[in-house]
């Protein structure tokens, strides 16, 4: 089985994706290591047929770099970008979510924004945590899918 095909056998497994935000980075900016991949994602995320979630974090991150270089217009059409794909929910950071980000920060470390996106995931009904390159196999029963594990390039 090629990784491609590996890779959106991993996908369609999983009934809920949690997207971490450098793999919307990494879509966005057509990186070459991970196009094919994040190509095949956003397909199945645009077509529905892949079901996927962000934390409203998400948007926040993608854009401060945009904006910090002046470039307005490319951060307009990231934020459109991801409202236009019906697949993929953007869920807002409640208390919820905080308490449960405080609880995985406290217990695994890391940034205060990777402690929401993994709260957001856990809450939200992913199975899988979709990541670059991350250290992490499996959390409460969740899944984590490296891109870097299929990538070709």
């Amino acid at each position: 089985m090629s990784s491609r095909a590996a890779f959106q056998s991993r996908l369609e497994e999983a009934h809920r994706i949690h997207i971490d935000p450098i793999v919307i980075a990494y879509h966005l900016l057509g990186t070459s290591s991970y196009v094919d991949l994040t190509t095949l994602l956003f397909a199945g995320i645009h077509a529905e047929t892949i079901r996927a979630q962000t934390s409203a974090l998400s948007v926040y991150q993608l854009l401060v770099e945009p904006y910090r270089k002046g470039e307005e217009e490319l951060a307009l059409r990231a934020f459109k970008y991801l409202g236009s794909q019906p697949g993929l929910e953007i869920v807002p950071v409640t208390a919820r979510i905080a308490r449960q980000a405080a609880e995985v920060k406290a217990r695994l470390g890391g940034s205060p924004e990777r402690a929401v996106q993994l709260a957001t995931a856990l809450l939200g009904g992913s199975r899988a945590y979709l990541a670059i390159k991350s250290s992490l196999r499996r959390i409460a029963g969740m899944e984590i899918i490296n891109l870097e594990d299929f990538a070709t390039g």
